[in-house]
């Protein structure tokens, strides 16, 4: 018996870390929702939204052995590292994004994927998500060995403590799950809960975006690695003394073309060469790979050469 598609369930966002007995937490893994379909042997693999990305992770195919059973639905993040050993939702776009499937075996050295699992909503046919969490943990770490790419992600019983050793590694934040909680789709509970560290990290200053001739918002990007990637426009922060700064040095910031391609349709922009950095905070990156709540933080003196996408968590 194949199941129909499964809703996955989402955290809401909290500020602080929940406590209580009652409450298990997890690591936060900064990558892409994966929903995995175990058939036969053969594997399925779907963001959060329904799209197949099948064929998308060869490295997670692994997942069929090392599962003890003949159908499941399993949940989890896949998660690119940086060469910090940090995941990297940047990268983890990369992956999400492939557009040619001749550029699989390139991504996979250069990108390689690993699926953190943390919870199964049915086995074999039969339908867990009214089984409490706890049970389905211990269902998923019974039936899914480790692999080479693939892991049952750690409970912990310390939510601030947790949280604290996340600043401590600048990594994303972590969800915090009550232990007898079913799966249920969407945000209609109020049973898992997320708390997010806010991050920052150098961009350059790409272009300026005008606004019936008046400056507006400063358009940013990043090199992470050969080519410069879009990132998101940001206004928030933006002082009068940082136009009187971009206008005094607007000739020799001006360019006539942007750093990266742009959608059709931009108007009213002013391009520079990308020689300015700043540091801009962020709550998280879209799917679309634009910085979430964005919130100029300060010009900077380091070079554009820095501005590769490495994460801090302020």
């Amino acid at each position: 018996m194949t199941m129909e598609w499964i809703e996955p369930m989402e955290p809401i966002l909290r500020p602080d870390a929940v406590s209580g007995h009652q409450w298990v937490h997890q690591v936060k893994w900064d990558g892409v929702r994966i929903l995995c379909q175990v058939e036969d042997g053969k594997l399925r693999l779907f963001t959060r939204n329904r799209r197949e990305r099948t064929g998308f992770y060869p490295e997670l195919e692994e997942v069929a052995w090392l599962l003890q059973a003949k159908s499941a639905w399993l949940d989890g993040e896949m998660v690119v590292f940086d060469k910090n050993q940090k995941p990297s939702f940047y990268h983890a776009l990369v992956r999400e994004r492939l557009g040619d499937p001749a550029r699989v075996p390139l991504y996979l050295r250069q990108n390689p994927a690993r699926y953190i699992v943390f919870d199964i909503m049915a086995l074999d046919g039969k339908d867990l998500r009214d089984h409490p969490l706890r049970q389905r943990k211990a269902i998923l770490e019974e039936r899914l060995a480790p692999g080479r790419n693939v892991a049952v992600t750690q409970d912990f019983p310390d939510g601030e403590a947790l949280l604290a050793l996340m600043v401590q590694k600048g990594w994303e934040g972590i969800v915090s799950k009550q232990a007898e909680s079913p799966y249920v789709g969407g945000k209609r509970h109020r049973y898992w809960y997320k708390t997010k560290l806010q991050r920052k990290l150098l961009s350059v200053v790409c272009g300026l975006s005008m606004k019936g001739g008046v400056p507006a918002s400063l358009l940013l990007g990043i090199r992470p690695g050969n080519e410069w990637v879009y990132i998101g426009k940001a206004s928030l922060g933006l002082t009068q003394e940082h136009f009187r700064l971009l206008k005094e040095n607007m000739g020799f910031l001006a360019a006539e073309t942007p750093p990266f391609p742009m959608a059709a349709g931009a108007k009213d922009i002013v391009w520079f060469r990308p020689v300015l950095t700043c540091w801009v905070s962020f709550l998280e990156w879209t799917n679309d790979g634009s910085l979430r709540h964005p919130r100029i933080l300060g010009f900077s003196t380091s070079s554009p050469d820095e501005a590769d996408g490495t994460e801090y968590v302020e």
